[in-house]
């Protein structure tokens, strides 16, 4: 009898450690596993990390800023030293668009995917009025809070047609500018005209004096206006809206590769 108790423990004893140890390859098993799927999780992610903190050295912007202002271009490599983002605004009226179809939301996007999100930040304001109305609601409060290295600005020409004079229209973008100035003494400003428009008249006058404005004051001008058919052209018909009032698709389009083709010179 002492030794059947004896040879049934040992008996018990080799099925409790083979169930221990099949238990513990068990659990190690599932142990690896999980681990190797919470791995794969996370690499993924890593890798889209990578491509949205892409970030371009001196050289390459060196190859591709050909049409930069030469005070841009200063600013912007300092920044790479400095390892910071370089900020650009585009502001002006609703003809910027109000939605990934305009053509600033469509120019932000290359300039960013370009450039790196690291290296480049692109903000846009957007106002829905006269330059008289932008001073008297002081909005050039947000272009100062915009903290931008470079302003592209399309100082609301079209809309100040008929309610504006010429001279008070460059007037308010003389004091817009020198209040940006006071604040950021180093910031660049350029400006453009808003989109052409089919059978000009006024309008017309109205954009060479912003031109001439520009020039005299050794602000860059960025004339989009040479990239769209010609204003008494049946031609630009299709790059306007309905109303003949502001970019279709194919003119938001057009406007956007032609500021993108400027800051990305090929």
């Amino acid at each position: 009898m002492k030794n059947f108790f004896i040879l049934l423990l040992a008996i018990s004893c080799v099925v409790v450690l083979y169930w221990g140890n099949s238990h513990w390859k068990e659990r190690t098993v599932l142990s690896t596993d999980a681990t190797t799927q919470e791995t794969e999780k996370t690499a993924e992610p890593v890798e889209e990390a990578e491509e949205t903190d892409k970030r371009i050295d001196i050289e390459e912007f060196q190859k591709i800023s050909a049409n930069w202002p030469a005070e841009a271009k200063r600013r912007f490599e300092q920044t790479l030293l400095e390892g910071i983002p370089y900020k650009i605004l585009l502001a002006g009226s609703t003809a910027l668009g109000s939605n990934e179809d305009g053509w600033a939301f469509s120019a932000k996007k290359e300039l960013e995917e370009t450039f790196g999100k690291s290296s480049i930040e692109v903000d846009i304001q957007v106002f829905d009025g006269t330059s008289m109305e932008f001073s008297d609601q002081d909005k050039v409060s947000n272009m100062i809070a915009a903290e931008a290295d470079l302003i592209v600005l399309e100082p609301f020409t079209l809309q100040d047609n008929s309610f504006v004079r010429i001279e008070d229209s460059h007037a308010h973008i003389t004091n817009w500018i020198s209040a940006v100035k006071e604040k950021n003494p180093d910031i660049v400003f350029i400006l453009q005209p808003p989109n052409p428009i089919y059978d000009a008249n006024y309008y017309l006058v109205q954009i060479e004096e912003l031109e001439k404005f520009a020039e005299t004051n050794d602000i860059p001008y960025l004339n989009h206006w040479s990239a769209w058919p010609s204003t008494d052209s049946e031609e630009i018909i299709p790059y306007l809206n309905e109303e003949n009032e502001a970019p279709s698709e194919k003119g938001h389009e057009l406007w956007s590769k032609y500021v993108t083709d400027y800051f990305i010179s090929k």
